[in-house]
């Protein structure tokens, strides 16, 4: 009875110590943190015109930047403008695509640290009033540059924090002067997934003032 009553009593501290185990490895809730001291905004010096890469790079890339932007300015959502910057306006043939392509803002940056680095790509077409502009993540491969992100942004972070293996991703979108939209992204089945979204506020009500804060309030927006 008595060894009975302790192989009973181990299989409840077995049961007991899977249970546990159980509630320590389960996937637990990452709470959003955005490193907006970290966060990048593409200027027109950083065209693909103006990258230093090799040509044959460039006409790569070029290609993914096309193959994105073809649909948007020859489909059914056309109008397609560029920003006001622009010399072409309107894009209404191939020729005055290719120069917008031209005109997006690039960065190289090694999101999953091997060594080859990614695309990461501002179009500055069919921009919103505020500089909102597509907004892509391009990876290359043995055939080319791949997709691995289209969003829309003002500015864009990268984060401390990875998903397999490659850095996560938060891009901004402006709304007022002190507020807008955060879209977090994470790697997930080859591509960037949206993984949350958010509103950031750099002021705060105070009885019947509004003040501006150090730190941007965060709002998960859904």
């Amino acid at each position: 009875m008595g060894n009975f009553c302790q192989s009973m009593s181990a299989g409840v501290d077995f049961v007991s110590a899977a249970s546990t185990l159980a509630r320590q490895s389960a996937p637990v809730p990452r709470r959003f943190q955005w490193n907006w001291k970290n966060s990048q905004e593409l200027s027109a010096i950083q065209s693909l015109r103006k990258a230093k890469i090799p040509n044959a790079q460039r006409k790569a890339i070029a290609q993914a930047i096309a193959d994105q932007m073809r649909p948007m300015c020859f489909g059914p959502e056309t109008p397609c403008v560029t920003v006001p910057t622009s010399n072409i306006g309107e894009i209404k043939s191939e020729a005055e695509l290719q120069e917008a392509v031209m005109d997006t803002r690039i960065a190289l940056i090694d999101l999953n640290d091997d060594g080859v680095t990614e695309v990461l790509g501002q179009g500055m077409l069919n921009c919103g009033a505020t500089g909102n502009c597509p907004f892509w993540i391009f990876r290359k491969t043995k055939l080319g540059y791949e997709l691995l992100l289209d969003g829309e942004a003002q500015t864009f972070t990268i984060q401390k924090s990875k998903t397999n293996g490659f850095h996560d991703i938060v891009l901004a979108t402006h709304g007022s002067s002190s507020s807008g939209g955060l879209m977090d992204y994470h790697y997930e089945e080859g591509v960037y997934q949206e993984a949350g979204c958010y509103g950031y506020d750099w002021t705060a009500l105070e009885g019947d003032s509004v003040r501006e804060v150090k730190e941007p309030r965060i709002t998960r927006c859904r």
